[in-house]
């Protein structure tokens, strides 16, 4: 029988790592006092870099399900960071896109996530940055196909 040690699991690791991450960005981004979460800001940074997306659209660029991002996206609706319209080509389709509510705290939000991600990669070179970014990158790929 194949035993698992948590002390040596990569898997395990990561999954700490990414929760660890993450209370980082939340607290950085409450000292900051913004109401958002490291999921909100996943999605207004996607809605920031583009000309709109649906709800699937989303849900495949953020890796979370449907339902998730629908809450997500009704969240920030509400607080008026994001608007939805339908689709100037097929009008069954909604897009969302960010507010210029949404637009005026992104280079905070930048800021914030710039900085929780100098403190979770404090004393690691550029060069293992690299090699941990492909490998992470390669993860993703394997997990990601694993699934389809």
């Amino acid at each position: 029988m194949n035993k698992v040690d948590l002390e040596t699991s990569v898997n395990h690791h990561i999954a700490l790592s990414a929760i660890m991450i993450k209370r980082v960005f939340f607290k950085i981004l409450s000292e900051n006092e913004l109401t958002i979460t490291p999921e909100q800001w996943n999605v207004l940074y996607h809605l920031s870099e583009s000309g709109g997306f649906t709800v699937g659209e989303l849900s495949k660029l953020t890796f979370k399900d449907f339902a998730n991002i629908s809450r997500i996206t009704q969240k920030l609706e509400v607080a008026g960071l994001i608007k939805k319209r339908r689709d100037d080509a097929d009008k069954r389709v909604f897009k969302l896109f960010i507010t210029d509510s949404g637009m005026a705290i992104i280079e905070q939000l930048h800021q914030c996530a710039f900085e929780s991600t100098n403190i979770a990669l404090k004393g690691i070179d550029a060069d293992n940055r690299e090699v941990m970014l492909k490998g992470l990158k390669q993860i993703l790929i394997n997990t990601d196909t694993f699934l389809k």
